[in-house]
């Protein structure tokens, strides 16, 4: 007796979209920002970009003075990312001399901040006009009083290494290489919950809005978190997942997904694919909804891309 097997395959498209708008400047990207309509783009040469994204042009730029490495040679210094609250005080975090971090804030003029720790300072963000949070390569989050030089609170959630920090509203969400994510209160600076098991390895990039924290990894998944009761799933990339971003609304993801540069857009109750991204040509650094149906990113090389969804190409 023979038995028939019926194999059904289900084919999904996902619709691919090309950019409609391309910024390219003359130096590496590094990193990209957005308050309110100016887009801070960061460079690898001491330059900060500013543009309108209303209209795409250039208003403004910020240039940093040139450092110096070990054997005394200048040379500008590479800029790891700007954060703003106001548009008018820039925080900007890059490179020092003899391979040291540098925190600057910058309003027509720049003002250091000098840390007693001299650990390498990955991260740095506006709390208020008073206060910044600042992650360390040695996995110590703390927060800096700008008005007293003082630190607040620093504590160190674990002793693996430091992976990426970000805040939403009265918390922040710190990761490491271990694939967990600490939940701190801000101003108490105390361990809320922790978040585990979603991702196995790096967490490379952390993002959040309203109840739901994404973190894209080394193991090739998007962990998408219920921070209100810790409850997990995944969703699967095709390749490392270095850059993440969520819609201010929590419904739609977006990740790297492929060696193509390809970033995939994705609905975070179904998992389903909606869209990819098409056009970058490096590895996607930064990925920001401007709203819920435009997306830019910036890439690891000269190129910011910009995507509409629903126009398919």
């Amino acid at each position: 007796m023979y038995k028939t097997i019926l194999i059904l395959f289900i084919c999904v498209t996902v619709n691919a979209i090309q950019p409609y708008k391309k910024i390219i400047i003359d130096n590496i990207i590094t990193s990209i920002d957005i308050y309110n309509n100016k887009l801070y783009i960061s460079t690898n040469a001491g330059l900060i970009e500013v543009y309108d994204i209303t209209n795409y042009n250039k208003i403004d730029e910020i240039k940093l003075e040139k450092i110096y490495d070990y054997f005394g040679d200048s040379f500008y210094p590479k800029v790891f990312s700007t954060h703003t609250i106001d548009g008018k005080n820039i925080l900007i975090l890059s490179q020092d001399s003899n391979g040291s971090s540098k925190i600057q804030i910058y309003n027509k003029n720049f003002k250091t901040i000098k840390l007693d720790n001299t650990s390498f300072v990955n991260k740095a963000y506006f709390i208020d006009k008073d206060r910044i949070l600042i992650g360390l390569l040695s996995n110590e989050i703390m927060l800096y009083n700008i008005k007293d030089n003082s630190v607040i609170w620093s504590l160190q959630p674990s002793q693996a290494v430091f992976s990426d920090l970000i805040f939403n509203g009265k918390f922040a969400f710190s990761t490491t290489e271990g694939g967990i994510i600490y939940m701190i209160d801000i101003d108490s600076g105390k361990i809320i919950k922790t978040l585990e098991g979603a991702n196995f390895d790096n967490i490379y990039m952390l993002a959040n809005a309203k109840n739901i924290l994404l973190g894209s990894g080394r193991d090739k998944i998007c962990g998408i978190y219920d921070i209100n009761n810790g409850e997990f799933k995944r969703f699967n990339t095709n390749f490392l997942s270095y850059a993440v971003g969520i819609s201010n609304d929590a419904t739609i993801g977006a990740i790297s997904d492929n060696e193509n540069n390809d970033i995939v857009v994705f609905d975070i109750k179904n998992l389903n694919k909606i869209y990819t991204l098409k056009g970058g040509d490096a590895l996607p650094n930064k990925i920001i909804f401007i709203n819920k149906s435009h997306i830019v990113a910036g890439f690891d090389s000269k190129n910011v891309l910009f995507w509409k969804l629903g126009e398919d190409s």
